[in-house]
């Protein structure tokens, strides 16, 4: 494992324990009125680990999404403190905990790694709510009943409560389907079938 991941992990573990740690002793255990919106202890009730994934996700996006921002946040000649003011700026509307976790960040000139802290603490995410994420590749729309069905056998195969299924679409498969999950690919497409025949004639 590199320095780099060996950081972002460490990051990841940790964000997620302080803040699962704060949402257990927090007074209210899964109840949510809307007058906390306006109490100055929101920050106790509205930080979950699921919101902290939420913020982290927009943070990675808008890193992400621009050549230009991607290389400004990745260009160590740049204040840290700038990265942090255009952050706050974007989001005003942060929870506490990011906010402080940036601040963090910002310190040890390590905005840098945010997306890849945003996938780390997804990832720990998943694994904590007992989900899987799987990828499929079909050469058409799959039909409700086929995805419900298929939705059932993938909880059984990856014994996880919740699958996020990501539905892409490739007519050149001809028909079946590619499945991805945990780095592992099943290929069950036409396009594969064809080719393994031509390839013994």
């Amino acid at each position: 494992m590199s320095f780099t991941k060996k950081v972002v992990t460490t990051y990841s573990k940790s964000l997620f324990q302080n803040v699962k740690k704060l949402q257990e002793t927090s007074t209210e255990t899964g109840t949510f009125d809307l007058s906390f919106l306006t109490s100055t202890e929101a920050h106790k009730y509205l930080t979950t680990v699921y919101v902290l994934g939420e913020e982290l996700s927009l943070i990675r996006s808008i890193i992400t999404s621009s050549k230009k921002v991607n290389e400004f946040f990745q260009n160590p000649t740049y204040a840290e403190s700038q990265k942090l003011k255009i952050l706050s700026d974007i989001y005003p509307g942060f929870s506490v905990s990011i906010k402080s976790f940036l601040r963090v960040l910002a310190e040890r000139s390590h905005l840098s790694l945010l997306p890849e802290i945003s996938e780390e603490y997804n990832r720990i995410l998943l694994t904590f709510k007992k989900s899987s994420q799987v990828k499929i590749v079909t050469a058409s729309i799959l039909q409700e009943e086929y995805g419900a069905s298929l939705l059932e056998k993938l909880k059984t195969l990856t014994n996880s409560l919740e699958v996020v299924l990501n539905v892409s679409y490739n007519p050149k498969l001809l028909g079946g389907f590619i499945l991805e999950y945990n780095s592992s690919a099943i290929d069950a497409s036409i396009l594969k079938e064809f080719s393994l025949f031509f390839n013994e004639i």
